[in-house]
């Protein structure tokens, strides 16, 4: 059985997979520029479904201010699990604590570069790093429709709406980042 803290956790991330899926949530919460909606195609898709009837008002702020609030806690689940596996790394000897300590203060994927190219990690090292921290991730994180199957379960919206959502949500684009 899953604890009450597993569960919020995983809510909370389930909740960021569909803000990213909706609304390309990529930066920090504030403003709708801030929080990365691109061009507005996922907030246009929440606003085509409300004219449509399909969802309210209500509905759509809600699944909004959810995405926001289920982002910054997506960040931290993951600094969490970035924090965890890279301590494994280095009780493995994968790592040194020097170079552990590089990465977790290196943000994204220029400084991650900048250490490469440094000398401080090589890029084998960065790669292995980047793996092991995603796989991590992939245990704690839920996909959209686990997300939208968790909103009918909790009577937020209807099965209907669910696919409805499903059906106009934007598509991520596939690839080396969209796989």
């Amino acid at each position: 059985m899953m604890s009450t803290r597993t569960f919020t956790t995983r809510t909370a991330i389930a909740a960021s997979t569909i803000a990213l899926a909706f609304v390309g949530i990529a930066g920090t919460a504030g403003s709708a520029s801030a929080a990365g909606m691109h061009n507005g195609s996922g907030k246009a898709a929440l606003s085509s479904l409300v004219t449509a009837g399909t969802i309210t008002q209500a509905q759509a702020t809600s699944i909004k201010d959810a995405m926001v609030a289920a982002r910054t806690a997506n960040r931290a689940a993951h600094d969490r699990v970035e924090a965890t596996t890279i301590s494994g790394l280095v009780s493995r000897g994968t790592l040194s604590q020097a170079q552990a300590d590089a990465i977790i203060s290196a943000d994204g994927r220029q400084a991650m570069r900048a250490l490469v190219s440094s000398g401080v990690i090589t890029r084998e090292l960065a790669q292995q790093v980047r793996e092991a921290v995603k796989t991590a991730m992939e245990a704690v994180v839920t996909t959209p429709e686990q997300v939208l199957g968790s909103l009918v379960s909790a009577g937020t919206i209807t099965q209907a709406q669910a696919d409805a959502i499903t059906a106009a949500r934007p598509q991520r684009p596939q690839g080396p980042r969209g796989a």
